[in-house]
């Protein structure tokens, strides 16, 4: 991809974020597609719209959309989340994003995530950095005193195993959130505004922009695409490094 292709992917999506914008605030159609598992107008649209440009621009391209699935391509694939954190996004919360990442060979080569009712842009290419609104993104590791992490709900896994998660995390002395927007909340941890992020189970279109994000602000990441995490999905657990390993430790007890 050029660099104006990049400018104009840009551009495409904060265009495609004031359109979700406009939609919510005319009057959303939601339909339910599982429990506590919605999909809006809006989902529809923005992943149409993206959709369409990435085929016009990067035709060997294959393109994997929560809402449209899998398209094969000769290059690389495209993965897309069109809202991140639906629930949020109907009920007015701020809360969302658009989720934008690019795999080729195993390897996520770019990452965007776009939160348009906060104004935070989010980009990151492999190997050269991760920028909040053009502004470098640069992890440091807190004091072990205090941790605080983000902690996602997957309805893939048992509720049990949710809670003593959380009883261990408090255990040890560490703090957490839960937002409702996975994908946000990795952005998040690349941001500096918690430490790390774990959860369970997040599909392809949900985590891949945001550990790119994190490990190109200078944290780790488990191998997400092992096992056939780009289809299937995988755990997660990104951050700091030292955080990181700590969670390792702890979850692995």
């Amino acid at each position: 991809m050029t660099e104006q292709q990049q400018q104009a992917l840009c551009t495409l999506i904060r265009e495609a974020g004031a359109r979700a914008q406009a939609l919510r605030d005319a009057g959303l159609k939601v339909e339910k597609k599982g429990r506590q598992d919605f999909v809006s107008q809006a989902d529809v649209l923005v992943e149409q719209e993206i959709k369409s440009w990435l085929k016009v621009h990067c035709p060997q391209d294959g393109f994997l959309g929560e809402e449209s699935g899998l398209v094969e391509g000769e290059r690389g694939v495209w993965v897309l989340d069109p809202v991140d954190g639906t629930t949020n996004f109907i009920l007015g919360m701020d809360y969302w994003c658009i989720s934008l990442a690019y795999v080729r060979q195993s390897v996520i080569e770019l990452g965007i995530i776009y939160a348009p009712d906060r104004d935070e842009f989010f980009f990151a290419r492999h190997g050269a950095g991760a920028f909040l609104n053009n502004r470098p993104l640069k992890l440091h590791d807190p004091s072990p005193e205090s941790v605080v992490i983000g902690l996602g709900r997957s309805s893939r896994a048992p509720v049990p195993l949710y809670a003593r998660t959380i009883e261990d995390v408090l255990n040890d002395g560490m703090e957490y959130r839960r937002f409702g927007a996975g994908a946000l909340m990795l952005a998040h941890v690349a941001a500096g505004q918690v430490h790390a992020y774990y959860e369970e189970h997040m599909n392809s279109w949900d985590a891949l922009a945001g550990l790119l994000l994190i490990t190109e602000a200078g944290g780790t990441s488990n191998a997400f695409l092992a096992d056939g995490g780009l289809l299937k999905g995988n755990l997660v657990l990104a951050g700091c490094t030292s955080v990181q390993e700590r969670l390792m430790v702890l979850l692995e007890a």
